[in-house]
């Protein structure tokens, strides 16, 4: 172990130490009598489809606002486990497939969707290769933890992460803002506007645009130095809000977004060891040198319209509209020999439009027996058009083979919550949904040597879900609970591969006891969770000739969950504060799980040989790092006569296993954010300094895997930059 990383060990410890002490102290403090000018403003969310305090919800939320969002450098659903203790949002290829507490997906074919399932103002997002998005315009962001099966329904195994951007207002507000940041010529520029059109009408527009140099290198003559590893991205969002009346309110909404980054791409063979590395005149590449003779492509494309309507035709009775229609594309393209050499590349596209339409019914919350009810269609449509494996470097290269299909799925659903109030300090809460799910699925070879196949299958799965939860008030503002729950991953066709068997639903049972509190101004939760895991779906890979692999989906694994998490956050002084939170996650392993596939690095070519069948039970699961913290303090104070504000935010991973059978180990890492800002005394002008990833920590944000050896993509590292804002 070297000094310098000695040192960035010894400096992660001693903040996340000195966090978790103050945190401790308040803990001392709780029997104190409570002092309520020390208390900090309550977070309202609406975890529970229900306005209420984030102290009151009986279950673990992460709640996020806008500003700590930027304040912490987080600027895309890619860095959110920067901020939540327990959720790891990497990639698997060009899908975004987050994962909380261990739970994950590893499909990314049409038709497949992430089982922690994302909203974005309460409209499903289906398709996984929209699911990477820059965050603006945003409200707050909760990562509810645990399998929501019962409000939030099918695919939400893991959890939701709900995005809820600003709502127009009647209030008249703009801000435009800049940022630059010099190590690799970043740009981002945002607009937001926000008014009254007539007296019951007020609209909102947000424009954002982000574009960098890339910070990664090609060494392939054939790309001539071409720089990868970068961003273009852009977007808009555009809001009417109309309130004809005190009991009826409609919002329509329609965004466009069109995103090019391909740092995902950009990966070079694991410990410089690739099957191609021997051959005199290869390049493999190193950190920030990308040895591909194929230029990487992720542009995606994703655009949506909802509209949002509320009633209130009595004091017993709101009933809510949800009706939206998202569509996404993206072109992708990628090296998959990982050298200089032009031996093979993929190069696809992916798409899917889906509709929703939910109803939810809902009466008084005061009341001692409330409900909430609801429906719930979703209808998607996720292909390929084509998808070709390609001799060589892309797009010039000779097609070797090539396929389009289609999955078309068809989801129902009825649900229903009930809260009872037994006393003044007991109460339960009691729900249940009914899915029912139709997938069909439609393939066809384009190029195939071995001969053209067709085929075409359906199948429909139903699914009960449920949850109960009892909870106990001590005080307003502290509280115990325990609750039990369930929920199901959607049975899923391998879109891309035949025979055309699909696998059936995942499961998982989920107990958690859990306290919040608030003492002295400090708020403070606890929680510890147990989860039954089975029929998980799993990719299993087989040889073809040549060194290639198909692969396919199984249920064969099934796996226990245990762990603890602790949060806390308030004041120190009357300028300072802090936020903390802790995942443990000492059990997540596979309790069976003898059917795997592994790619374990040849030591002499230095490609993967494939192992079929591999006894991983007893392994870790994927992506389940035993520890996660983050660490945040803000200092804010009047200073020549404006506000300063300052934060540093501090995010630990102990690191995982992107293979089963604790194979291709991820080492643990930590990033820090700092931002400090000043705005004039008339706060019309906001002047900031920032730094992401101080420590330039180099993590892989995506591991992959095959023939020519394993290969990892990297995270981009420190960038130091200047911004500006203007309020109006």
């Amino acid at each position: 172990m070297n000094r310098t990383y000695r040192m960035k060990r010894f400096l992660t410890v001693s903040v996340a130490m000195a966090a978790l002490g103050t945190a401790g102290a308040a803990f001392a403090q709780s029997a104190a009598p409570q002092d309520d000018s020390a208390k900090v403003d309550d977070v309202v969310v609406t975890a529970q489809k229900r306005s209420e305090r984030l102290l009151d919800v009986p279950m673990s939320v992460t709640a996020t606002s806008g500003e700590e969002l930027s304040n912490a450098g987080i600027g895309s659903t890619s860095n959110l486990q920067h901020i939540s203790p327990g959720l790891v949002t990497v990639n698997n290829g060009f899908a975004f497939t987050p994962a909380i507490r261990g739970i994950s997906s590893v499909g990314t074919s049409a038709g497949d969707e992430a089982n922690v399932s994302m909203y974005l103002d309460d409209v499903y997002i289906g398709a996984p290769l929209a699911g990477m998005f820059d965050l603006k315009d945003i409200q707050r962001v909760e990562v509810l933890k645990g399998p929501q099966g019962t409000l939030f329904g099918r695919n939400a195994t893991g959890g939701a992460i709900r995005i809820v951007t600003l709502a127009p207002s009647f209030t008249p507000r703009a801000e435009l803002s800049a940022d630059y940041g010099f190590d690799f010529k970043q740009v981002k520029l945002g607009a937001y506007v926000t008014g009254p059109i007539t007296s019951t009408i007020a609209g909102s527009l947000n424009l954002f645009h982000l574009e960098n140099d890339g910070y990664v290198e090609s060494v392939a003559p054939a790309l001539n130095g071409a720089r990868v590893a970068k961003a273009d991205n852009s977007s808009i969002r555009g809001k009417l809000l109309f309130q004809p009346s005190d009991t009826l309110q409609f919002t329509l909404a329609a965004d466009y977004s069109d995103r090019s980054d391909n740092s995902i791409f950009s990966a070079i063979p694991r410990d410089g060891k690739n099957l191609n590395a021997s051959t005199p005149g290869v390049l493999v590449g190193s950190l920030d040198h990308y040895p591909g003779g194929t230029f990487p492509i992720i542009d995606t494309t994703a655009k949506g319209v909802s509209l949002d309507g509320t009633w209130n035709p009595s004091d017993y009775l709101t009933v809510r509209s949800i009706t939206a229609y998202r569509s996404a594309s993206g072109l992708f393209q990628t090296d998959t020999d990982r050298s200089s050499a032009a031996v093979s590349s993929l190069r696809l596209i992916q798409d899917q439009d889906t509709f929703s339409q939910e109803f939810n019914f809902s009466g008084p919350s005061e009341d001692r027996l409330s409900w909430i009810g609801g429906l719930f269609y979703y209808h998607s449509t996720a292909g390929n058009p084509y998808f070709q494996a390609v001799s060589g470097n892309a797009p010039t290269g000779t097609v070797v083979s090539n396929f389009t299909d289609t999955v078309k799925t068809t989801s129902y659903a009825a649900f229903g919550e009930l809260n009872y109030d037994f006393t003044e300090k007991l109460h339960g809460i009691f729900g249940a949904r009914y899915t029912s799910e139709k997938k069909q699925f439609d393939f066809a070879d384009i190029v195939r040597a071995a001969g053209l196949r067709t085929s075409s299958a359906e199948n429909t799965w139903e699914s009960p879900t449920f949850r109960g939860v009892l909870q106990y008030d001590f005080t307003p503002d502290a509280n115990i609970y325990v609750s039990a729950s369930n929920g199901f991953k959607s049975g899923v066709y391998n879109s891309y591969s035949l025979p055309a068997i699909p696998v059936a639903p995942e499961k998982i049972t989920a107990v958690e006891v859990g306290a919040k509190g608030r003492f002295s101004g400090i708020t403070m939760t606890a929680a510890a969770f147990w989860y039954d895991y089975t029929d998980i779906q799993v990719t299993a890979y087989t040889s073809l000739p040549g060194g290639a692999y198909v692969s396919t989906l199984n249920n064969a694994a099934a796996a226990t969950v245990k762990g603890f998490e602790f949060t806390a956050r308030g004041p120190i002084t009357d300028h300072l504060s802090f936020d903390v939170g802790l995942s443990a996650l000492p059990t997540a392993n596979y309790d069976e799980y003898t059917t795997a596939s592994v790619f374990i690095p040849n030591p002499v070519t230095g490609g993967a040989t494939s192992v079929v069948p591999y006894d991983a039970s007893g392994s870790r699961m994927l992506r389940a790092p035993k520890y996660q913290a983050n660490a945040r303090l803000t200092y804010e104070n009047t200073v020549a006569g404006g506000e300063l504000y300052a934060t540093a935010n501090l995010s630990y991973n102990d690191g995982f296993y992107w293979q089963a059978g604790n194979l291709t180990q991820e080492s643990s890492y930590t990033t820090i954010n700092a931002k400090a800002a000043w705005t004039d005394p008339q706060g019309r002008l906001t002047y900031s300094l920032w730094v992401e990833n101080l420590t330039d920590e180099r993590y892989s944000m995506n591991s992959t895997n095959g023939a020519p050896g394993l290969s990892d993509a990297f995270s981009p590292p420190r960038l130091v930059g200047v911004g500006i804002a203007a309020h109006f």
